[in-house]
């Protein structure tokens, strides 16, 4: 969308910065996705509507200079009236610091104490800085500190993990490990047609949340129509509701949908959460393979393309057979509220089921591997006659292959597909 937008709205190529490319990517969205239409193109964007028609304003009245979207400086405009301090607190300041090495407020309230002279700690910062007489680096650290103790100090804090999630959390227990992720589920959506104003149908996406237990295989599945973390609040909240325990961990992926009002919602929630590596799907492997799962008995059989209403109505019946009725492999086939059921009753029997179907998955691991591997004697000979008749034929003498190639089928080392 970048290269587009550049194509489009700034054919001269003006250098702009990281925020102002941004601002035009918005611009586009308004221009050539959305019709001209300013309060559709807000609304998937996720900003105001308010704001990006006064971008739009500027960007016309200055002739579709993209450089206008540049955002202004924040710098006052007038400081000859700004208050200062005057030469001898200024020299005061300096003295009481060099000769005592004392901090901010220690100075500040000397000043006041012994000199009359009233200057905010804040203000004696400014002017320790200004004449280099504050380390960067302690002051920095003092500022990390600060932070960490805001942070601290709050009613709720986040409990944020930039790391996946330890494999024992895996099959702990029920709601020790949800995995979290946003699939693309296509649909179609009426759009204004620029020929005749009429509408037409055009195919879109809607968004699907999903949320599994990464022990029963319970999951919870909502629609949304845009990918922000407000809606994906909203459908946290919607499926933590159905859940028959509490959440103590959630790990996801590193996309926007997981950005801010969802990290509040689980810092409201007191629910620790995980991420995982970018580029790696196998971090969350349950709640993707579930994916794969939900496009070939859900989406391929007649629910893709629905409207929005229908298709989130056909979603809840899916999340019902996916829970209820649909059986599973790795519960001892056994469908996911079954197993939790059985857990209640007999944890030990579910663990064992666990267990069994991670010792099955070693092992298949290891056949895979064995598999890709030539162990066979009458496979390697086979396959050195073929490579040496086609190495030792020369330009004059064409070496018939057909016998050899016969041998490498007969091995079963290769096939005619």
């Amino acid at each position: 969308m970048q290269i587009k937008a550049e194509n489009l709205l700034n054919p001269f190529r003006h250098h702009l910065s990281e925020t102002a490319k941004k601002r035009l990517r918005w611009l586009y969205e308004v221009y050539y996705e959305c019709g001209n239409n300013v309060k559709r193109a807000s609304r998937k964007i996720g900003v105001s509507r308010q704001w990006l028609s006064t971008l739009k304003n500027v960007f016309e009245n200055s002739g579709r200079d993209p450089r206008s979207l540049e955002p202004e400086s924040r710098a006052p405009r007038r400081t000859s009236n700004r208050q200062r301090i005057s030469k001898e607190a200024e020299e005061k300041i300096l003295k009481i610091r060099d000769e005592y090495g004392w901090g901010k407020e220690s100075i500040s309230t000397v000043l006041k104490r012994d000199y009359t002279l009233a200057v905010s700690s804040s203000t004696v910062g400014r002017y320790l800085k200004k004449h280099r007489r504050v380390c960067p680096k302690i002051s920095g650290r003092n500022q990390k500190a600060w932070l960490e103790k805001n942070i601290r100090e709050k009613e709720k804090m986040p409990l944020t993990v930039k790391y996946r999630p330890p494999k024992q959390l895996k099959d702990y227990l029920p709601g020790a490990l949800m995995e979290k992720d946003m699939k693309l589920a296509p649909t179609k959506r009426k759009t204004p047609r620029k020929s005749d104003n009429k509408y037409h149908l055009q195919d879109y996406f809607n968004y699907q949340h999903s949320l599994i237990d990464s022990f029963t295989r319970i999951k919870f599945m909502e629609l949304a129509e845009t990918p922000d973390s407000q809606n994906s609040k909203k459908a946290f909240q919607k499926m933590k509701q159905r859940s028959p325990f509490e959440i103590g961990s959630i790990n996801t992926d590193n996309g926007g949908e997981n950005g801010k009002n969802f990290k509040n919602e689980l810092a409201q929630n007191e629910i620790v959460h995980f991420y995982s590596r970018q580029g790696a799907p196998t971090d969350n492997p349950r709640v993707e393979r579930s994916h794969l799962t939900d496009e070939k008995e859900f989406y391929s059989r007649g629910n893709s393309f629905l409207p929005f209403k229908e298709q989130k109505e056909a979603l809840k019946k899916w999340e019902y057979i996916y829970n209820f009725i649909r059986p599973h492999q790795a519960l001892g086939n056994l469908t996911p509220m079954e197993f939790y059921r059985l857990w209640e009753i007999n944890p030990q029997k579910a663990y064992e089921i666990k267990n069994k179907y991670q010792t099955y998955l070693v092992k298949q691991r290891k056949r895979l591997a064995a598999s890709r591997r030539i162990k066979r004697k009458e496979q390697i000979e086979n396959l050195m006659r073929f490579i040496d008749a086609k190495l030792n034929q020369d330009q004059a003498r064409k070496i018939n292959l057909k016998p050899y190639k016969l041998e490498l089928i007969k091995c079963q080392l290769c096939s005619w597909t």
